[in-house]
Formats: structure tokens, sequence, C-alpha cells
């Protein structure tokens, strides 16, 4: 009874992750429209614009396309993560025995979770130094922009664990499941 109790808050805790991933990725495809708009724009100015015979300036196009791409970067890699659709070595974990294979896969999770681990402390130092500094054009504290990093780390750490206890209570081996990852 109590294994039973301990699978469904589990189960729970995995689809609210999952949940949190959809509102993610909703996030992600919004940074990337914002991305290609800023973009889109700055190449009007540049090109379009300027052989009319309009000069203006869009400054602000390139700070904002890489502020948001830093951000979609870390945002989606935190969600990629849940579904082990990072690169990976994939044929030298299969090609092991089963037993070696799945070890060695779990060894990589743990490892990565230490770098992810890394990537919150330094992320979080960074932040400390982008309070003092602003962005030369949009003026912003750039401690919004170097949030990705802790951010990010935090979502793929809380994705690993998902992807862990999603695979084990469904008995599923954690070599292939890239292989069955859900559609976005």
């Amino acid at each position: 009874m109590l294994n039973t109790k301990k699978d469904s808050l589990l189960r729970h805790l995995v689809a609210a992750i999952d949940l949190l991933n959809k509102c993610v990725t909703l996030i992600v495809g919004a940074l990337l429209m914002l991305v290609a708009a800023a973009v889109l724009w700055q190449v009007t100015v540049r090109f379009v614009l300027t052989a009319a015979g309009i000069n203006i300036s869009a400054p602000w196009t390139e700070e904002l396309a890489r502020y948001a791409l830093i951000w979609m970067v870390f945002l989606g890699a935190g969600v990629g993560v849940r579904h082990a659709q990072m690169i990976a070595l994939e044929f030298g974990v299969r090609k092991l025995p089963d037993r070696a294979g799945i070890v060695v896969r779990y060894l990589s999770i743990a490892l990565a979770g230490a770098f992810f681990v890394l990537l919150i402390w330094v992320g979080l130092k960074f932040v400390d130094l982008g309070r003092s500094e602003a962005s030369p054009v949009l003026g912003i504290t750039k401690d919004l922009v170097y949030w990705a990093m802790p951010v990010g780390a935090a979502l793929m750490i809380v994705n690993s664990m998902a992807l862990v206890v999603d695979t084990v209570l469904k008995g599923r081996d954690i070599r292939f499941v890239a292989d069955h990852a859900p559609e976005a």
C-alpha cells in the first residue's frame, strides 16, 4: 500500500513537471518568435529601408535577439533533458551489455546533474556581477540575462530527476527513452 501511495505521489510530481515543461515550451516558442521578429526588423532596416533611401537605425534588435536567444537555449535545454534529447553518444551505451549500458547511462545522468549544479553556482555568480552592469543599448541590468543560466540549470536538474523517476516507474530501459520521446 505504501508503495502505491509513493508511486502515485511520484507520478503526480512527474505530471506537474511535464505541465511546467509545456509552459516553458510555450515561452521558448514565444522567444523564438521574438528573435525572428527582431532579426527580420534588423534586416529590413539595414537592407530594405536603406535601399529605399530611408536611413534609420535599430541597434536594439541585436541585443534583444541575443538576450532572447540566451534564454531560449537554456530553457530549451532544460526541457530537452526531460526526454533524453540532449546530444549523447548513444551508440556506445547501446552496444554495451544491458546491465552495463543501463549503469553507464544512469552514471552519465548523475554526472550531468553535477554539471548542472556547477552551472547554477557559476550562474549565480554571474547574476551578482550583472547587477552592476547595464546593456549598452537596451539599458537593462545584465542580471536579467544572466538569470538564464541558473534557471535553465535548475530546470535541467528537475527534468533529470523526472526522467529517472518516470523511467523507473514505467519499467523502461533508460538507454532507449529518447527513441520514444513525445512530439512537441
